[in-house]
C-alpha cells in the first residue's frame, strides 16, 4: 500500500472504506485523524485516507499514545478513526460537533453483571460523544 502497488487491504480498513462509501461520507479535502498506528488498522487507514480517489483525498494526521496535544489535533478533525484499544479514550471535548467518528478499537473490560464476566468497550466514550452529534 505504501508503495501504491496492488495489494490486499486488511479487513478492518476495508470495512471502514466500505462504510464511508455506503454512507457517502465526503472525504476529499477533509482533515482525517487516525488514532493508533498498528500495522493492521492505523497505518493502513492513514495511507488509504490520503490516497487519490474516494474515499481518500483527505489530509491525514496519524496519532498514537505518545502524541502530545492530541486534544488540539482531534478538535480540528473532520473525520476521526480510532483504533487505539483504550476504553472510552475519545471524549466529547476532544471532537468538534460535526465530526464523523469511526470507532474500531475493542477492549475487554471486566463486568461482573455480564454472563461472560466482561463487556467489549470501544475507544469512544459513546454515551457523551453521541450527544454532540447534531444530524
Amino acid at each position: 500500500m505504501a508503495l501504491d502497488m496492488t495489494t490486499f487491504i486488511p479487513a478492518t480498513p476495508f470495512g471502514i472504506l466500505e462504510l464511508l462509501e455506503r454512507y457517502n461520507v465526503e472525504t476529499s479535502g477533509k482533515h482525517t485523524v487516525v488514532i493508533g498506528r498498528s500495522h493492521i488498522v492505523g497505518r493502513p487507514m492513514s495511507i488509504l485516507m490520503g490516497r487519490k480517489g474516494f474515499p481518500g483525498n483527505s489530509t491525514v494526521t496519524l496519532t498514537h499514545s505518545h502524541t502530545k496535544n492530541i486534544n488540539q489535533i482531534t478538535t480540528q478533525a473532520d473525520i476521526i478513526i480510532t483504533a487505539l484499544g483504550v476504553p472510552n479514550y475519545l471524549k466529547a471535548e476532544m471532537i468538534k460537533d460535526d465530526a464523523v467518528i469511526i470507532d474500531v478499537g475493542i477492549t475487554r473490560v471486566p463486568d461482573e453483571t455480564s454472563e461472560k464476566g466482561y463487556k467489549i468497550t470501544g475507544d469512544v466514550d459513546f454515551e457523551n460523544v453521541s450527544k454532540k452529534h447534531h444530524t
